[in-house]
């Protein structure tokens, strides 16, 4: 008798075989090349995620892999390989989607979006409003749901700016009415596709993403109701912690995006310009940086433990992983000269692509500043501890004593004298809404910069916090 041995499955594969899958399914499905001028081929992506794309998103309880942070990023590293598109529909699809759904859906409610997301065109995330200010969201959201009985809800929502807008359902944020006023929790809602209208935006870049301008106003199942917890101030707490954890795997992104534009670099740039050459070991230079983020997260995030403590580091890694990122965008597509601004060329699409990173989930300069204010206030360990912060204490005895940077420092790393005067002059409460831009610019640099093995970026990390000091002296 003839025995079959039936292949392994994504499931069952251990790290290094599916990863090659993985990069082996990219290689399979776009093999006829890829358009990132229009729409990514629904047929195309469900092929990507059949094939195991987001299964390490996916509890092994619903048929995913096992828990491990680093699989998260290499999926999310290998997509950017294929366009910033493409990276970021992975990234939305699992961040924030299959994260929040297991996390806060009940079994009904999860099992309906697996489906949608596993056979269908997916789902996407509905936090926006076309009114409301991003940075102000939870405050301000103005979307809503009203029990009209035990089983029905009416929702009324405007939703702006959404990727997958115009998938199979969306998780959307919304507060409860009741008697005309507006709860301060946020909650989500599985909403359908039948329920949602769309009115597409046309964008300046990210074409292959399809973004809309969502409204719904309907009523639905109360089934469809998923409360991020039954307590206020946790529901609020639970809603914030969906972006923590993004931002803080938004690396994975930005780091394959990164070695796509060196990949391109190698390929297009000639080195026999001696400024060319300097542009090219600026990229590299930032490219090291995106290595030193990518890494922190990889050894410091786990997908199945709270990230509350880590707002200050998520803060940091998405403005600096987009910023040095972009940089090196701008600086690839001037190096091709012409060639860098033809319709569809890798640098044209690239740093048209890229240019919302920086902005949206929370435009760098605010999160710069808000880094300032995270990095000046006591943490939750510390005040645990019974530890309180003098706001006289200045911000070199402030990072001598903060955990987050002791954690991840490396011996080797010193602070330089000037640095450590400029940390000397200023105080925890001594900074105007100005300056903390500039100085959590330095505080996010010092970041990266203690963790830094390779002499050349912890070099490229001072040279940059040195033009932020000046940056705040003369603002």
């Amino acid at each position: 008798m003839t025995h079959t041995t039936s292949p392994v499955q994504p499931q069952n594969m251990d790290t290094a075989a599916f990863l090659r899958h993985i990069e082996e399914s990219f290689a399979r499905i776009f093999s006829d090349g890829l358009c990132l001028m229009e729409y990514l081929p629904e047929d195309k992506w469900l092929a990507l995620k059949q094939a195991g794309l987001l299964l390490p998103f996916l509890d092994e309880q619903h048929g995913g892999r096992k828990a491990d942070q680093f699989e998260i990023q290499e999926v999310l590293r290998i997509a950017g390989h294929y366009g910033v598109p493409v990276t970021l529909r992975t990234g939305i699809e699992g961040a924030l989607v299959l994260q929040p759904l297991q996390e806060f859906g009940n079994p009904a409610q999860i099992a309906q979006g697996l489906d949608l997301i596993f056979n269908g065109e997916g789902g996407g995330l509905a936090v926006t409003e076309p009114e409301t200010s991003g940075a102000a969201i939870a405050r301000e959201m103005q979307s809503f749901y009203e029990y009209r009985d035990a089983n029905t809800v009416y929702v009324n929502a405007a939703k702006y700016w959404q990727g997958n807008s115009q998938s199979d359902f969306l998780l959307v944020a919304a507060k409860e009415r009741k008697n005309g006023k507006l709860s301060k929790v946020i909650n989500l809602l599985l909403v359908p596709k039948q329920y949602i209208r769309y009115e597409a935006l046309k964008s300046e870049g990210l074409r292959a993403v399809r973004y809309a301008v969502n409204r719904i106003d309907a009523e639905m199942p109360a089934a469809q109701v998923m409360k991020l917890s039954e307590s206020d101030t946790a529901g609020l707490r639970a809603f914030q912690n969906i972006f923590i954890r993004s931002r803080l795997q938004l690396v994975g992104m930005t780091h394959g995006i990164m070695e796509y534009i060196v990949e391109n670099a190698e390929k297009f740039v000639r080195r026999d310009i001696k400024f060319v050459e300097y542009e090219r070991r600026e990229i590299l230079r930032r490219y090291a940086v995106s290595k030193i983020l990518y890494g922190f997260t990889c050894k410091h995030v786990s997908p199945d433990a709270p990230v509350a403590h880590q707002l200050m580091e998520a803060n940091i890694i998405k403005t600096l992983a987009t910023e040095f990122t972009y940089d090196a965008a701008q600086m690839l597509q001037k190096l091709l000269g012409a060639k860098g601004f033809e319709r569809g060329h890798p640098a044209s699409n690239i740093a048209i692509d890229f240019r919302p990173f920086t902005i949206f989930e929370g435009p760098n300069d605010m999160l710069y500043a808000e880094i300032y204010d995270q990095f000046t206030r006591a943490t939750a360990a510390e005040k645990e501890a019974g530890v309180k912060l003098d706001k006289s204490q200045t911000l070199l005895m402030r990072l001598q004593s903060d955990n987050r940077f002791g954690t991840v420092s490396l011996p080797e790393r010193a602070l330089p004298d000037d640095i450590a005067a400029f940390l000397s002059r200023h105080t925890l409460g001594g900074a105007c809404p100005l300056e903390k831009v500039f100085i959590g610019k330095v505080v996010a640099k010092l970041f990266a910069f203690v963790q830094a093995e390779a002499d050349d970026a912890a070099a490229f990390l001072l040279k940059s916090i040195r033009k932020d000091i000046l940056d705040c002296a003369y603002c």
